[in-house]
């Protein structure tokens, strides 16, 4: 049994990540925890405006459970959780500190499940906002971005590049997720130049184990546009990738790659680094 935690930020109710964890607990079941949020980090906001030594008690703190953002949602929750036979928790993290109290729960969690489309989208609606790119920095464990129009995937693209982050991003997936490992598996080489597969050999010899389906292809990127019209041509796929890290990926593109695609591209988005 694995344990998965999902993000409840304000009202926000992320529909497509609990029907993955949904599809994930017919085939293993797990532990579901839900984190519910405060609307606001109101951290990010009290630094911002120079008062971090100031005592501000938000309107909806002041209030009673009842009358709570989060209160709706929790019932939902409940709810959903109870109708598909879900094993599950509620973990309140109503602070200031929204986000850091969502990547200490990271810690204790296999994977963090979070909406790629409502993830504070009260705060700002193009993503990856601040909040969503802060957790994906510091998360202390994978982190599944999941879009609300989810439907399950029929292959996995792992994007590899030789870093040591792309590599670990592959085996944490196979790690966590290894029901997703029988699927059309496509190791997908992207590299700024047309070599060969980093490290063949023992690429292959790891991943082949992991994944018997698979398959290779090699992907010369000119410009960053190049994978998002290669992934256009590979719907309904998850996409596996090391994020934040120094790699060929911000040498290309002088910018992060994995926030060029959870912008462009409505896949399941499997992310971790080490």
């Amino acid at each position: 049994m694995k344990k998965l935690i999902i993000a409840l930020d304000g009202q926000h109710f992320p529909k497509g990540a609990f029907e993955f964890a949904k599809a994930i607990n017919t085939h293993s079941k797990l532990l579901l925890a839900g984190v519910f949020l405060s609307p606001v980090d109101y951290s990010k906001i009290l630094a911002y405006t120079g008062m971090e030594g100031m005592t501000v008690m938000p309107e909806w703190m002041m209030k009673n459970e009842e009358d709570l953002p989060v209160a709706k949602n929790i019932s939902l929750f409940k709810e959903a959780c109870t109708a598909e036979g879900i094993d599950f928790r509620i973990h309140k993290d109503t602070d200031l500190m929204a986000i850091s109290s969502l990547i200490e729960e990271s810690r204790f969690a296999d994977a963090l499940l979070i909406s790629s489309d409502l993830f504070y989208s009260n705060v700002s609606k193009e993503q990856p906002n601040f909040y969503l790119e802060e957790v994906l920095k510091k998360s202390e464990c994978p982190v599944l971005l999941v879009p609300e129009n989810y439907n399950e995937p029929e292959r996995v693209i792992l994007a590899y590049d030789g870093n040591e982050s792309s590599v670990f991003a592959i085996k944490q997936f196979a790690y966590v997720f290894p029901e997703l490992c029988q699927k059309e598996a496509i190791l997908l080489s992207i590299t700024g130049h047309e070599d060969d597969l980093p490290e063949y050999s023992l690429i292959t010899e790891l991943v082949s184990r992991h994944y018997p389906n698979l398959k290779i292809q090699n992907l010369h990127l000119k410009n960053k546009k190049d994978f998002t019209e290669w992934m256009t041509t590979k719907p309904d796929s998850f996409i596996v990738m090391g994020a934040f890290s120094r790699s060929i990926f911000s040498q290309l593109f002088k910018k992060s790659f994995a926030a060029e695609v959870i912008h462009e591209i409505k896949m399941p988005q499997f992310i971790s680094h080490k």
